[in-house]
């Protein structure tokens, strides 16, 4: 049976015909509405909803209503909305965006060398309010890049800087193409460049291979560097490493400030250990936290959880939290001292050095600083992890003889550039600190013992 015309399931019908399936289902399936006289009536779950519809569908509602006879339509809010209507796509500081975690401040970040110029570079964003700036946050999963991101944020929303936007890669694109299929892009577009002045963008590594979405990003991030705002991307890798991204916009993204977050060094690991605890309202042992801090080189994710499942297993067996307690969960979750993990120390050090990849050090370039790195890897590996020259060879996947003539390259090094040398040395010493204290020792057995490394092969 046909639907009168003069009823709201009609023009439910009518607004269905015009709109997308998914824009209906979201905003319109569930609304409710009344016609009295020549007016219609809707009742919209919250004010969020009742602003979104009202400035983005205010043509379609008006036409749709003219088509029916009907002269206006108004949206009030209900007292009692459903509560499957509370669960909207985004809920935003007030009409756009993410919401801003409130654990995320520069309070609760803990700095170590990994993440030290982030942390000062956003810690004056918030100080200082510079205009202009573009920050390119760089660093692999867990290391605090949406941390400090989502910090910038709520630390100047509650020093009353209200005109802050932060978006997930995915709610960037989640919010242009439903613009995009409701025929209201340049409205998208137009509230960031006149709403805006802090764009955080968290994950720009995400828009690889996405040409539409990379194209706008780039005429925006023009627009409001010109217009003197404030940007904050994050990604996972360092621009030139994006390559399925446009040249022109990995371009943009290489002329901001990158600073790249590294995984955190064994005193930053304590740090974090103690702070997690603390916020948990313990104290743990100094012998625990170095044992944790030395057998936990993950994230910082994964060293949170190891403190909060220790103090379960504590609580559980309403034991006090000691090293033989410690030492049971790290057997329990495998992150047990393996073979490999003296070249873990060593390749995560060696990172932060050079300021490079561990995949680089692997790789083919011959590029000077990645091919230093690598014979300084070769070096270290012979004097620290005690791996013999064809052990190495198997690690790097290199012939006897090249293994052979980088270790006397890098020693050559060591011996004629005494600059290089201080630094090197410092390195090493950081190096040192990370192995158990046995392990030290035979290192300083080996260092006391004259002559070339050569003749110490097996």
């Amino acid at each position: 049976m046909a639907t009168k015309k003069g009823t709201w399931d009609y023009l439910k019908a009518r607004i269905k015909e015009e709109i997308p399936h998914s824009i209906y289902k979201v905003w319109f399936s569930s609304l409710e509405g009344e016609i009295k006289g020549d007016k219609l009536t809707l009742w919209a779950p919250n004010e969020f909803a009742r602003s979104w519809i009202r400035e983005n569908y205010n043509d379609l509602l008006n036409r749709v209503t003219k088509e029916a006879g009907l002269t206006s339509y108004e949206i009030v809010t209900t007292n009692q909305p459903k509560a499957e209507q509370l669960v909207i796509p985004y809920n935003p500081l007030d009409l756009f965006g993410r919401r801003f975690s409130p654990k995320y401040t520069l309070d609760n970040f803990v700095v170590g060398k990994c993440n030290e110029l982030a942390f000062k570079v956003c810690y004056r964003l918030v100080e200082e309010r510079p205009k202009g700036y573009f920050i390119y946050l760089c660093g692999n999963y867990g290391l605090g890049k949406t941390h400090l991101a989502q910090a910038v944020g709520n630390d100047l929303i509650r020093q009353g800087f209200e005109r802050v936007y932060y978006f997930t890669a995915q709610d960037f694109l989640n919010y242009l193409i439903k613009y995009l299929k409701a025929g209201q892009i340049e409205s998208f577009k137009n509230k960031i460049r006149e709403q805006c002045d802090l764009f955080l963008l968290d994950g720009v590594h995400f828009f690889s291979g996405k040409e539409f979405t990379q194209s706008e990003l780039a005429f925006l991030l023009d627009y409001l560097l010109d217009q003197g705002k404030t940007v904050v991307f994050t990604s996972l890798k360092l621009p030139q490493e994006l390559e399925s991204l446009d040249s022109s916009l990995r371009s943009r993204l290489s002329a901001g400030l990158i600073v790249k977050l590294n995984q955190p060094d064994l005193e930053t690991r304590k740090k974090i250990i103690r702070f997690k605890a603390k916020k948990e309202g313990y104290r743990l042992p100094y012998e625990v936290v170095d044992y944790l801090a030395r057998h936990l080189r993950g994230d910082v994710r994964q060293l949170e959880s190891s403190v909060l499942g220790l103090i379960a297993r504590a609580t559980l067996l309403k034991e006090p939290i000691t090293l033989q307690l410690a030492k049971e969960l790290v057997a329990e979750i495998a992150l047990q001292r393996t073979d490999n993990s003296d070249v873990d120390i060593i390749l995560d050090n060696l990172s932060r050095f050079f300021g490079i990849s561990r995949e680089e050090i692997f790789s083919s370039s011959r590029k000077r600083n990645i091919s230093l790195a690598r014979k300084a890897l070769i070096y270290l590996l012979r004097k620290y992890a005690g791996k013999n020259l064809k052990e190495i060879a198997q690690v790097l996947k290199k012939e006897h003889s090249t293994i052979i003539h980088h270790l006397k390259s890098f020693e050559r090094k060591l011996a004629e550039d005494r600059t290089f040398r201080f630094k090197f040395d410092h390195l090493v010493k950081e190096i040192s600190l990370e192995f158990p204290l046995e392990q030290r020792e035979q290192v300083g057995q080996f260092e006391n013992q004259q002559g070339s490394l050569l003749g110490h092969a097996t």
